[in-house]
């Protein structure tokens, strides 16, 4: 039997202002590299087999507590990068907006629009989904270390709705940093967006829709 737990990535630079960093190198925050020690305390008292990341730093970063803890090595996959905003990489919305009302239009609007020089959702979905099959056919406990999207592009998947359109405009609210999600062969959605093992930090679980009407 096998099983994922997905995290997302702690608490990383232009977070808190709503940016859109994507693939770009933001680093954890103080406040995420907390959030990666509880996460991490948390799920190293599980059989931990593999511990898979996204190369981005922020989610190396996030893994590599529970990676010293459990003593595991962290692999690294390209695939489970989060999408790639081109043009629109380190902006806020209200720039985005300005700069590409009518794509900004279409975004807001549940369009799966192509970020200027950069993806789409669905092309996301291609690259991380085949990734969660792999590991989902072998046993044990494997801990995925990747960001908002394809975090919300896998529970979409376990629960049978098909990945289209703007993800954030569907059934599934916004991740907080450092939540786990939990799949199963099938597949199936075990938990979602689980942030119980943060209670003991201060709250950064700021109100937040990525998708914001224009």
């Amino acid at each position: 039997m096998s099983t994922l737990l997905v995290v997302r990535h702690g608490q990383a630079e232009g977070n808190a202002d709503h940016r859109f960093i994507g693939q770009s190198p933001a680093r954890l925050t103080e406040t995420g590299k907390a959030q990666a020690e509880t996460v991490a305390r948390r799920l190293s008292e599980l059989p931990i087999t593999r511990i898979v990341s996204s190369d981005l730093v922020r989610c190396v970063e996030t893994a590599e507590p529970l990676a010293h803890a459990s003593g595991v090595e962290v692999e690294h996959r390209p695939e489970l990068r989060e999408i790639d905003n081109g043009e629109w990489t380190g902006l806020l919305p209200a720039e985005i907006q300005g700069r590409w009302p009518d794509l900004w239009h279409d975004y807001a609007n549940g369009v799966d629009v192509a970020r200027p020089g950069g993806e789409t959702w669905r092309q996301v979905a291609n690259r991380v989904v085949p990734v969660a099959e792999e590991l989902l056919a072998a046993d044990g406990v494997t801990v995925i270390s990747t960001h908002s999207g394809p975090t919300l592009i896998l529970a979409m998947w376990a629960s049978g709705i098909e990945v289209e359109g703007n993800i954030f405009s569907g059934r599934f609210g916004a991740l907080h940093n450092c939540s786990v999600t939990v799949l199963v062969p099938g597949p199936r959605l075990i938990s979602y967006n689980d942030v119980g093992h943060l209670a003991t930090l201060p709250d950064q679980r700021l109100p937040f829709s990525p998708v914001i009407p224009s």
